[in-house]
């Protein structure tokens, strides 16, 4: 089973009974914050106000979204176990038998459910191999938009008479204060424009895989660091005899201060790291960080393909696998193997000299690059690694339910014939296969044998659950704590929100169907 990591339970603390976030009502024109007061049988949705005016009612025609709890929900999942469905969506559970018909679940939002079989796509008894370490942004703890000239205030003009301030007082009162580039709204993070990096140490281990979608117009360059330590230069002291003089002392710090408040250097964003870049047509990756005498330095990671295509507009899912052990970095997108890199051991630290890694931390970094272009970033998770080298396209087959270990090597194909009491049992070519549900990381199954759904033509609510889980159907009667969901897969669900963040009315699926020119 997945282990959660102290920093997902500390970013998402448990709330008392009697304390209560306001949540977020985000309409078509604007925002309000308050309490979510539910849904009636004719879809009007009651908000209650913060200030004691009289609760308010919308239609849901009218509402893109509600963040419940800040984003912080009242009671966070626990497990990233999960089954993807035909239909896009994600339902948290545990599987407790499957026979040729159909699946019986343990879910923690609506307790025990049956599912037809042909209904899902894959399911993860045990994600990733590995703990899942991070998953959101269902909320802005942690993160920081950043710019290197934030540590450095513009100094002021000097006092012309005595008894003024003095400039450090007024640089203390007067801090500089910058438009932020980075917006959080719901679970995204939206890019407004500026040269801000989005920064967050989210706890990269050795072994691990970064994964988040983004969604561009006009083919924006984009730069995704990991494995930051976010740390600034360390300049050596002087050699015994050629100590500066106090005045050489301050021009030199001030030069130093003057290079870093103006730079766009990788280094002074991140600090060591890894920096991949994601241009129009080539992807492109470097090592970033300063040598042992303060300056920023820049190298190239070689590899044996660039080429990389996306759309003017579009969205995609990447994937970036890194090994800190080995020095193995990989790229995928859409879950398609894309390329691969070796860092060079000239290029790594005392650490890992025999592997070439030169990335100390366990940050996670976003930056634009020159580009004010709108973007959005959602679904980012970082989670140990278990080494597995596929792509999830290359687990799926036609004929073939696949199922992988959770060691990241051992795969095997036939029919699951069932599973009960924790154990699934494979109808192989030559003989059955008993195999343990806590042994297993995905089963993958046989596409000829899923349910083909045609799109739907009703409005959709999509409610996101925390740490993974989505689930999409018609809205009905809601309070505060359950809502009804009418969907095309598991019919009518009393879903309990403890666990919910979000809940989507207007997600068609293209994002441009509504972005937030007003951020």
């Amino acid at each position: 089973m997945i282990r959660l990591s102290l920093l997902l339970a500390i970013s998402l603390p448990l709330l008392a009974d009697d304390e209560k976030l306001p949540d977020l009502l985000r309409l078509t024109n604007g925002e309000l914050e308050g309490h979510f007061g539910g849904l009636d049988a004719n879809g009007v949705l009651r908000w209650e106000r913060e200030d004691g005016i009289a609760p308010m009612e919308f239609k849901t025609d009218k509402v893109r979204q509600i963040v419940l709890q800040g984003g912080h929900p009242v009671d966070p999942g626990k497990d990233a176990a999960h089954l993807e469905l035909v239909n896009g969506d994600r339902l948290p559970a545990h599987i407790i038998s499957l026979d040729d018909e159909r699946f019986t679940l343990d879910t923690p939002m609506a307790g025990e459910l049956l599912l037809d079989r042909d209904s899902v796509l894959s399911a993860a008894p045990n994600p990733f191999g590995g703990r899942l370490i991070y998953a959101g942004p269902f909320a802005e703890d942690g993160w920081t938009s950043y710019q290197p000239s934030q540590d450095f205030p513009e100094p002021v003009d000097a006092p012309d008479d005595e008894g003024e301030e003095t400039k450090a007082e007024k640089n203390e009162k007067a801090p500089v204060e910058s438009k932020a580039s980075w917006k959080h709204r719901g679970s995204k993070w939206y890019f407004t424009g500026g040269r801000d990096a989005l920064r967050s140490s989210l706890g990269m281990p050795d072994q691990a895989i970064l994964r988040f979608s983004l969604e561009w117009r006009n083919r924006p360059p984009i730069a995704i660091a990991f494995h930051a330590d976010f740390e600034p230069p360390v300049y050596p002291p002087p050699a015994e005899g050629e100590e500066p003089s106090a005045e050489e002392l301050k021009t030199l710090q001030e030069q130093r201060d003057n290079r870093r408040r103006n730079s766009q250097h990788l280094a002074d964003y991140f600090g060591n790291a890894y920096v991949l870049t994601l241009r129009s047509s080539y992807a492109q990756l470097q090592q970033c960080g300063f040598d042992d005498k303060g300056e920023p330095f820049i190298n190239q990671i070689r590899s044996s393909s660039t080429n990389i295509r996306f759309d003017d507009t579009g969205t995609a899912d990447f994937e970036i696998r890194c090994n800190r052990k080995s020095g193995e970095i990989a790229l995928f997108v859409n879950n398609e193997f894309a390329m691969q890199w070796e860092t060079e051991s000239e290029f790594g630290n005392e650490e890992n000299s025999d592997t070439g890694y030169g990335a100390p931390g366990d940050g996670v970094g976003f930056q634009m690059l020159g580009s004010d272009t709108p973007v959005r970033i959602s679904d980012i998770i970082v989670a140990e690694w278990n080494g597995m080298p596929d792509s999830a396209r290359s687990l799926q087959s036609d004929e073939l339910d696949i199922v992988l270990l959770t060691n990241g090597t051992d795969r095997f194909s036939g029919k699951v014939s069932s599973i009960k009491d924790g154990k699934l049992t494979l109808a192989g070519r030559y003989a059955p296969l008993d195999i343990p549900l806590d042994e297993i990381a995905e089963i993958h199954f046989a596409r000829n044998g899923l349910k083909k759904l045609e799109e739907s033509r009703e409005r959709l609510a999509r409610v996101h659950f925390q740490p993974i889980g989505r689930l999409s159907g018609v809205a009905g009667v809601t309070t505060t704590k359950e809502m009804i969901l009418d969907s095309r897969l598991l019919q009518k669900v009393k879903l309990d929100l403890t666990s919910a963040v979000v809940i989507d009315f207007q997600s068609g699926s293209s994002f441009l169907n509504y972005w937030d020119e007003e951020l």
